[in-house]
């Protein structure tokens, strides 16, 4: 049995639940510490009433016009169904016991970073690279509706190689069916369905990420 943290929605959003990408100082979850727990994923993902924290790594390089994010097309065979052959801004995972015993810092969250950046790229930039974005809360799909996710961006200046080498490294790893650089400015005009590479699509995450971080 596999059991992940979780926080009952009406704790994390005393009102209504706001929706899309909401800038760092909209959610303390320091506050909302005391109510996170672990609990079994085949059930939380399930249950709307319940939101999995996710921590969702956008990855990038250069600054202004020179900034790129590094995409990724999703395998078809995807663990989470849900999500198969649509492309994304994002890698991360779900908080498990291992990442750390405790739940009531932000230590937790960027352990739990640093281990699904390691597993998915292979990438170890250091916890010095992250830079909280924001977050994401969508309703709009099945998946995205029982999780929330807190955004980072990691910058990936300072680790040798160029970017070819760093494609492919990431992938060889088990995730991405493939991945390339993508210039930050015109990540905007590909978020229509079909408009993405190959004719492909973003996932809701990645559109909500892409218009917080890089306007569009």
């Amino acid at each position: 049995m596999r059991v992940i943290l979780v926080v009952e929605r009406c704790h994390l959003f005393p009102g209504l639940s706001p929706q899309g990408f909401l800038p760092p100082g909209s959610i303390d979850l320091e506050a909302i510490a005391p109510r996170l727990f672990f609990a079994e994923r085949d059930y939380m993902e399930q249950s709307s009433h319940f939101k999995q924290i996710i921590p969702y790594l956008v990855l990038t390089r250069g600054e202004g016009a020179d900034a790129r994010v590094l995409c990724y097309q999703r395998r078809t065979k995807h663990t989470e169904a849900r999500l198969g052959g649509l492309w994304s801004v994002g890698f991360g995972g779900h908080i498990e016991p291992e990442d750390g015993a405790d739940r009531r810092s932000a230590a937790l969250l960027e352990a739990t970073a640093l281990r699904e950046m390691e597993e998915e790229t292979g990438l170890k930039p250091g916890a010095g690279a992250l830079r909280l974005a924001g977050y994401i809360n969508s309703d709009a799909q099945d998946v995205s509706s029982v999780h929330f996710g807190v955004v980072y961006q990691v910058a990936l200046d300072a680790l040798p190689g160029t970017d070819e080498e760093l494609i492919a490294l990431v992938s060889a790893q088990a995730e991405p069916h493939q991945a390339r650089w993508i210039a930050a400015g015109a990540l905007p005009s590909l978020l229509a369905t079909g408009a993405g590479p190959d004719g492909g699509s973003f996932e809701d995450w990645s559109q909500l990420a892409v218009r917080g971080m890089f306007g569009g």
